[in-house]
């Protein structure tokens, strides 16, 4: 038997009425968890999140998650003042388990559509195991933006990068071990 875990931290700036949002999300999210009703979502929250199911107000924000029968974002959520813009917050969301990288895309999609405007928000995440097993370990990266969100594993970059036809670095290409790449990835000289 192995453990397999999906392991992040980031952070970002946002609007404190953006923060108010992604606490609100937080506090349904344990709720729902420990199998309790989260009390009635705001107005604001329901903008953010437009049922998708007739009379049941939590249904839009159920429905960013793979299972909403249980709505867990796999993170520990900080948030303070940001230091070199008091108007705004700044979140911390980290952990070294469960982090759910979809979820959480979604859930800065939905509740900050200011800040997202203004420029996108992207994180990372690592995928590891207890034990050595081939595709056990990798991870992506995910940038999001007001109207959408781009996703992009490892796995696939390292399919890409297999796929081309000519990939061998000179000795004057290499700097460091890695050779430039006109994409936006880099490639280690061979």
């Amino acid at each position: 038997m192995a453990d397999a875990y999906v392991q992040g931290s980031f952070s970002f700036s946002c609007t404190y009425a953006e923060l108010a949002l992604i606490e609100e999300a937080f506090e349904a999210s344990y709720a729902f968890i420990a199998e309790d009703t989260p009390k009635d979502p705001s107005p604001e929250f329901l903008a953010a999140f437009p049922p998708v199911k007739p009379k049941d107000p939590w249904s839009g924000f159920l429905a960013i998650f793979a299972d909403p029968d249980f709505p867990d974002f796999g993170v520990e959520l900080e948030a303070g003042n940001s230091l070199e813009r008091p108007e705004l917050a700044t979140i911390f969301l980290y952990s070294t388990t469960d982090f759910q990288p979809d979820a959480l895309a979604q859930l800065i999609r939905h509740c900050c559509q200011y800040t997202l405007r203004q420029a996108p928000i992207g994180f990372e995440w690592a995928c590891s195991c207890s034990r050595h097993r081939v595709g056990e370990f990798g991870g992506g990266a995910c940038a999001i933006f007001a109207d959408g969100m781009v996703f992009k594993t490892t796995g696939a970059v390292l399919s890409d990068m297999l796929s081309r036809k000519s990939h061998a670095a000179s000795a004057a290409e290499s700097r460091n071990g890695w050779s430039e790449d006109p994409g936006p990835s880099r490639r280690l000289a061979g």
